[in-house]
């Protein structure tokens, strides 16, 4: 014959216990699932903001390598890279279709309207572009420091 209490100590859990165990999930759930669906949004667009970043570089280098000019327009949501001097007289005159050598659209990044010309030496004119991510306004440099070697040189002398 089987003892009583090893009959009871195999029988689970009670509908109580696994209906509280829930509960604690769907709070924990609740208060979490917002917070990351945010980290979600702002990783989306920091990899959009990189990706920008490397298409800029990139043509930086086309236009070095190459020996070409280019100009990037900005629309609300996109870029408009031509090859070549602005094809624009003023904003929305003339025909920008024109010589249109890639148009790169952004879900999270909206920009100004901008217009940046890249020579064929790699310099920008002029040299910030500037865009948003949400709430926050955001610029970044386009061209390299250039170093002033002969000041530099004078004060290490002195010393």
């Amino acid at each position: 014959m089987i003892p009583v209490a090893a009959v009871k100590s195999n029988r689970g859990f009670t509908l109580i216990e696994l209906l509280v165990v829930m509960a604690i999930i769907a709070i924990a759930a609740s208060l979490i699932g917002p917070v990351a669906l945010n980290q979600y949004e702002r990783s989306k667009a920091t990899a959009e903001r990189e990706a920008l970043l490397r298409l800029l570089d990139h043509y930086r280098f086309q236009a070095y390598s190459q020996n070409r000019t280019y100009t990037i327009t900005t629309t609300p949501n996109q870029l408009l890279i031509q090859k070549g001097q602005p094809l624009l007289d003023k904003w929305g005159e003339g025909s920008a279709g024109a010589g249109l050598s890639e148009a790169v659209e952004f879900e999270f990044l909206s920009f100004p309207q901008q217009r940046l010309v890249l020579n064929r030496h790699g310099f920008w004119a002029p040299d910030t572009i500037a865009w948003r991510e949400g709430e926050r306004e955001l610029a970044h440099e386009l061209n390299m420091e250039l170093i002033e070697s002969g000041e530099e040189v004078s004060n290490a002398t002195r010393e």
